[in-house]
This record gives C-alpha cells, sequence and structure tokens, in this order.
C-alpha cells in the first residue's frame, strides 16, 4: 500500500508522540531503579580505587624522582672525580717533564713557612720530619728544580676557589711542596690573606706516609683516593679530604714522588645537597669492594670510619655481606653497576634506596630517604579523593531529582507540540526536497563527509542515494592525489636529509697550518651524489688525504660513498705505518668487494704526506691523473700514475705503490671526471688538455681558495647554460714545507 506525503506526514508526527510517551516512561521507571541501586556501590568503589590508584601514583613518581636524582649525584660525583683527576695529571706530565729535561728549567725559590708568612693559594715547601735537620745539597737541588711547578700549581688551584682544597707534590727524599685554600663565608677564599701554618704541618707533616701517596705510588698510576682525615692549613679544623694522586718520574723511568688535588667531602655533600634539594636524604658512594667510602652521615649502617691519626681508612666493610638482607641486595646491585631505586629496611622503618653508577672510577652514589617522609601526604590526597566522592553523591541525588522533574514535564510539553505540529507538519511536505538542495549546497561547498539522508522511498531518495555515492568516489580520489602528493614531499624530504648528511660527512674545517695547505669543495650532480674527499692524520708529520669517484649517481652512490669513505679511513688509519698504501688499498678493496651484489666500484687517489720531508706515497686506483704544480720551475703537469685497477668489484687484486717527493711550494690538484667530463650545451667535454693549459696559465701560487675558484669559473665558462651531468670534486694541497728555493 502507497500513501502520499501527507498520509506520512501524520502518521509520523502521531507515531512520533506514541513513541514519546513509551520512551518517557520506560526512561523514568529504568533510571529512577539504575540511579538508586548504582549510586551507594558507585561511592564506595570510587574511594578505594582511587586510594589504589593514588598509592600507585605516588610511589611511581617517587621512584622515578629519586632515581633522576640519584643519577644527578652520580653525574656530579663522577665529573668531580674526573676533573679533579685529570688536573692531578696535568701537574704530574709537568713535573716528569721538569725532571726529564732538567736542563731546560732554572732553580726557583719557595717560601719557608718557619720563617715566613704564606698566603692562600701561594705555593710553599716543607720537609718530612727525618730529614728537617739534615737537607743535603741533592735534596735542595731537587726541590729547586720542582718548585718550576708552583705557578702551574697555584693557577690549578684557583679553579677551586669554593672549595676547601689542597694542591700538592711529594718528593721521595721528603721534600713537599703544597698550597691551600680555605673558602669564607661568602663562599670565595681570599688569596691576599696571609694564615700561619700549623706547627704539625711544618715540622710533622711527611707525605711519603700520607694515603694518597701511598695508594699512587703502589699502583704507579693515576688513582682516586679513598676517604681520608687531615687538618687545614692552620690546624684549627679536622675535616675529610678525597681527591686525585699521580705518580711523576724521571726520563729513566725512575719515580721521583707524587702529585695530588684534594678537596673537603664537606664541600661535596653541600653541592649533592643543593643538587637534589632534600637535605632530609642519605648520601653516600659504594666502591666497587662494597665499602662505603663516601658519606653524609657518621653512624649507622651507610657510615665511613676515618681514623683520627691521619691514616688510611680502616674498619671499611663489605654492605654485601650484612646481615640486612635488603642492604645486602640493594649493595650487590650498586656494585654491579646497576641504576635502581630499592626499598630497604633499616632499625625496622622503611626506606627507599636509590642508585646510579659513578662509570669513572667503578663506584656507584645512593640515596635513601624515609618513604614516611615521601609518602606523608598520601593519607591527605587520599582524604581529599573522599570528599570529591561526597560531592559526586550530592550533585547524582540532585540530578536524580531534576530528572524526575523532566520525566513529569516532557509528557506534558510533547501534548502541547503535538497539538501544534498535527496541522503545521501536513504542509512541509516538501523538506526532503530542501534537506536535498541543502545537502548538495554544502557538498558543492567542499564538505565530502556530507551524508544526505533522506528515505522517501521516491525519486528524491534515489537521487540522495547518487549523490552520496558520487561523494564518496569524489573523496577517494582526492585521498589518492593526497596521498601521491605526500609520498613525493616525503621523498622531497628524504633527500634533503640524506644531502644534508652527506655534506656533514666531509671536512669542512680546513688546517691552518705553516707547513702546509689544504682546501676542498664537492657539488653533487643531484641532491645527493657519490664523489667524495677526506683527510686526517695517521701521526704527528703525516697526512692522509683521498679523492673518490662512485659510479652513478643519487642515493645508491651516496650509500656506496659512505661505505668507502669509512673503510679506506678505517683501515688507513691501522695499517698504513706497518703494511704500507698499497697493502692498505688491497685490504679495503676486498672489504669493499663482500656483499657487492650491486657490482658498483669507486675510482680512488689515496696518498701520505710526510709533513716533514715532502715526501708523498699515493695509490691511483683507477683514478684520473692528478696536476702536480712544480713551484721551482712554475709549471704544472700530469702525475705520472700507475693504472690500476677500480675498487670494489673484484677481490684480491694487487695495487702498485708510488711516491714523489714535494718541494716547499709545489702543489697537488686531484679531481674527479666531473671536471674533465663536464658538457656544454653541444655535448663537448672540458677534457684534460683544457684543464693543464688553464692551469699553466693561472697564477698557481695564489691562495687555495683562489685557485679553485679560477678553476671553478673556467670549468663554468665552458659548460655555460648545461645542466650538471656529474658530481665535480676539487681537491689542492700545498706543502710549505722543506727549504725555500
Amino acid at each position: 500500500m502507497k500513501f502520499s506525503i501527507h498520509k506520512k506526514v501524520l502518521m509520523l508526527v502521531v507515531g512520533a508522540g506514541l513513541a514519546t510517551f513509551l520512551m518517557v516512561g520506560v526512561f523514568a521507571a529504568i533510571g529512577r531503579f539504575i540511579i538508586q541501586k548504582d549510586m551507594a556501590q558507585t561511592s564506595v568503589e570510587l574511594g578505594e580505587n582511587s586510594a589504589i590508584y593514588t598509592d600507585k601514583l605516588l610511589t611511581a613518581q617517587l621512584k622515578y624522582t629519586l632515581g633522576e636524582l640519584a643519577e644527578a649525584g652520580a653525574q656530579f660525583m663522577d665529573r668531580e672525580l674526573v676533573v679533579t683527576r685529570e688536573d692531578a695529571k696535568i701537574l704530574a706530565e709537568a713535573m716528569t717533564d721538569i725532571f726529564s729535561h732538567p736542563e731546560n728549567y732554572s732553580p726557583k725559590t719557595l717560601p719557608d713557612p718557619r720563617t715566613e708568612a704564606v698566603k692562600f693559594g701561594e705555593p710553599y715547601r716543607i720537609y718530612a720530619p727525618d730529614i728537617l735537620n739534615n737537607i743535603t745539597p741533592e735534596i735542595q737541588n731537587e726541590l729547586a728544580l720542582a718548585a718550576n711547578v708552583k705557578d702551574l700549581l697555584a693557577e690549578i688551584l684557583k679553579t677551586y676557589d669554593g672549595y676547601n682544597a689542597t694542591a700538592f707534590v711529594g718528593g721521595e727524599k721528603g721534600w713537599f711542596i703544597g698550597a691551600d685554600i680555605l673558602h669564607g663565608e661568602d663562599n670565595h677564599t681570599d688569596f691576599n690573606a696571609t694564615v700561619p701554618l700549623s706547627h704539625e704541618r711544618i715540622y710533622n707533616f711527611d707525605t711519603r706516609k700520607r694515603p694518597w701517596y701511598i695508594k699512587a705510588k703502589n699502583a704507579n698510576a693515576p688513582v682516586i683516593s679513598d676517604l681520608y682525615r687531615t687538618v687545614n692549613a692552620s690546624g684549627k679544623n679536622s675535616y675529610q679530604q678525597i681527591g686525585a694522586s699521580v705518580p711523576f718520574y724521571d726520563a729513566a723511568g725512575n719515580m721521583i714522588g707524587v702529585v695530588g688535588l684534594d678537596s673537603s667531602n664537606e664541600d661535596l655533600y653541600n653541592e649533592i645537597n643543593s643538587l637534589t634539594k632534600n637535605n632530609g636524604s642519605i648520601n653516600f658512594v659504594l666502591n666497587e669492594h662494597g665499602e662505603v667510602i663516601f658519606s653524609t652521615v657518621t653512624d649507622g649502617a651507610f657510615a665511613v670510619n676515618i681514623s683520627d691519626d691521619l691514616a688510611a681508612r680502616s674498619g671499611a666493610r663489605d654492605l654485601r655481606n650484612s646481615s640486612n638482607h635488603s642492604v645486602a641486595a640493594a649493595a650487590s646491585e650498586m656494585v654491579a653497576g646497576k641504576q635502581e631505586v630499592m626499598p630497604v629496611f633499616l632499625n625496622g622503618e622503611g626506606f627507599y634506596l636509590a642508585f646510579a653508577p659513578i662509570p669513572s672510577v667503578g663506584w656507584s652514589f645512593g640515596m635513601i630517604i624515609s618513604k614516611e617522609e615521601v609518602l606523608g601526604n598520601m593519607q591527605d590526597v587520599q582524604n581529599y579523593f573522599q570528599r570529591q566522592v561526597s560531592n559526586l553523591q550530592a550533585q547524582m541525588q540532585k540530578e536524580y531529582s531534576y530528572l524526575n522533574q523532566v520525566a513529569v514535564i516532557i509528557p506534558a510539553l510533547t501534548l502541547i507540540i503535538l497539538f501544534f505540529m498535527s496541522t503545521r507538519l501536513s504542509r512541509r511536505f516538501v523538506k526532503p526536497i530542501h534537506e536535498l538542495s541543502e545537502g548538495v549546497r554544502e557538498i558543492s561547498g567542499g564538505n565530502l563527509d556530507k551524508k544526505i539522508e533522506i528515505h522517501t522511498g521516491d525519486e528524491i531518495e534515489h537521487l540522495a542515494i547518487c549523490f552520496n555515492a558520487m561523494t564518496d568516489e569524489l573523496k577517494t580520489y582526492m585521498k589518492n592525489l593526497e596521498k601521491e602528493t605526500a609520498e613525493k614531499e616525503r621523498i622531497a624530504t628524504e633527500l634533503d636529509v640524506a644531502t644534508e648528511i652527506q655534506r656533514g660527512m666531509l671536512p669542512k674545517d680546513f688546517p691552518q697550518r705553516e707547513d702546509f695547505e689544504l682546501l676542498a669543495t664537492m657539488t653533487p650532480a643531484k641532491e645527493v651524489g657519490g664523489d667524495f674527499y677526506d683527510f686526517y692524520f695517521l701521526d704527528e708529520t703525516h697526512l692522509a688525504i683521498t679523492v673518490a669517484d662512485v659510479s652513478g649517481k643519487g642515493i645508491p652512490a651516496a650509500l656506496f660513498m659512505v661505505i668507502s669513505k669509512t673503510v679506506l679511513k678505517n683501515f688507513a688509519v691501522s695499517m698504513v705505518n706497518r703494511e704500507g698504501l698499497a697493502e692498505v688499498v688491497a685490504a679495503a678493496n676486498d672489504k669493499l668487494c663482500a656483499n657487492n651484489e650491486a657490482m658498483m666500484f669507486v675510482t680512488a687517489f689515496i696518498g701520505v704526506l710526510d709533513l716533514e720531508t715532502g715526501e708523498f706515497i699515493f695509490v691511483n686506483a683507477g683514478h684520473n691523473p692528478p696536476v702536480i704544480y712544480h713551484a721551482e720551475e712554475n709549471r704544472c703537469d700530469f702525475l705520472d700514475v700507475k693504472k690500476n685497477f677500480v675498487m670494489g668489484p673484484m677481490d684480491g687484486i694487487p695495487f702498485a705503490e708510488q711516491k714523489v717527493t714535494f718541494k716547499h711550494g709545489d702543489l697537488i690538484f686531484i679531481y674527479t671526471d666531473g671536471v674533465t667530463e663536464a658538457l656544454n650545451v653541444d655535448n663537448e667535454e672540458y677534457l684534460p688538455d683544457r684543464l693543464i693549459a688553464f692551469m699553466n696559465s693561472t697564477d698557481c701560487k695564489a691562495d687555495l681558495e683562489t685557485l679553485l675558484k679560477n678553476v671553478r669559473g673556467d670549468l663554468s665558462k665552458h659548460v655555460g647554460e648545461a645542466e650538471q651531468s656529474d658530481d665535480i670534486t676539487m681537491f689542492a694541497l700545498r706543502f710549505k714545507g722543506g727549504n725555500k728555493a
């Protein structure tokens, strides 16, 4: 049975009214039952879940924060110890140089605190008690020679301003050179203040019996000392010190004494507490034997025992063997060099122990904080959640009352609306046409997600279906177009990144030296290319250079270029001094042949220049012969090179090594075939003859930047408006050593 649009509208209105009454009645009944039943259960679950979630969240956040703080403390300790050790090594190297070359130094004098006042930071001399009354000329001469280090010692000590620190040099014969600084209330040292040294320091101090001296002497290497007790320069205060010490030697390798730097652990404590922003924590350091060697507490399991007679640390114990299982387990993890946050129990109370490794010395930094201190606010947070649940219950009750009111008002309003709509809606039989018109207008405005929902069962519904199908097809086409566009943009972006990576691999910082001058440029034909150049020192007097051209262009050539450059440099650095340059190239060729299924190859010119003699050893692997400029004759010609095979496609090939001796001002110009095979608009190549003719006509004594610019200018004149057909690389090396003509 078919109905007219008018009847359809009337039936729709009546059906909508009846459906509304039915839905309201069912909704009110079900809603009242569900809300009343679930309200109490929901409030209880919210309270319990909030407490569990709060505990987990705070615990996880605590572990993360403690782990970050422990890592920061470990990094700080590592940096301080590394800096102190490096400063001590600098002092030791200076002392070794002094005693290895005494002829280069004159005797120096230092103030004697027995008769003179000493300023903070000023080096002074003292003697061990056993030689104080028997200072031989040999000891005096050795001390006068060692005094040449006083300026360096004073300058290094100034960098420790803000610490209670000491820099010192002790001789095996019993003499001692030292300088002390103490910071004041402003955390800085008054270097103009004079402080009398204590009687104990002047008359009873024997450097050879100090822990730092003994440990460095026994190790015969730079060491970080264990914590030991000392007194300041004036003898008024006693504090714990930690530092680094290094032995020094004469030319024959005999140990002359030990140098060192130390600072107060109290200053390190203050820095770490400032860093962690938690003065209530216990900070300590565990060595590789599980012994506490550094701590902010003086008693308990994590304290350090320091003897009062200036002897080495005693009574240390391995915490891995502690009867407290939680402490022993944590200590084992610390000695293993791990970073973690673990719970420990001390005297029946719970704590968190966060630790991180100190890599420079193989120690571990730990930080302990009470669970109660950190989680004290958890109950407040839980109480807050309970209050929010109570507020939610009140709000739900209010909403329930409002729902009851709505359940009464809606039926009344529905009856009123239904009365007025029964006549007015019958006049709106053209509504589907208006909907179709509005939908088409929105689609034409660009909203392809618009769907026209018309279910009239007539031609208007069919037309709406056709419009929807049309928008789907159009949207699919747009998506495919966007995908293709995005793919092209992605490829372009990757090419840009590859270009920047390749540029970053080529050296750009050319050395400014008196014995040679070097400059190179590389211009790829595409976004990335296969040409490359490289230079590096094999030692202080030998400079290695490489100019190469990989077969092909673009990304495959760039990838093979990266491999070739890396392989050549690695083999050159590791083999050239003992095997020879030809063997280096042969070994690199064998390496490149492995897994080279694409059969790519590279032409290369590799050379090593002796910066003292001018001898230049080179191997030409299928590359263009370089141009060599003879400064004395003021002429250029091609370097005589043997025809070796290219690198990459075949292994087991021998390569011939050649050599030539450069004189002062001689220059070698190396290039790739992108120069000599550059094409102009008539497809004519630049050719080697034009290159050698231009090199003989231009000023080869000019600076290399001007020379390369001139060559590129002549090349540009030939190419004209033609597109660059290949990568262009130019490399110039001028020898400026030897005797000038």
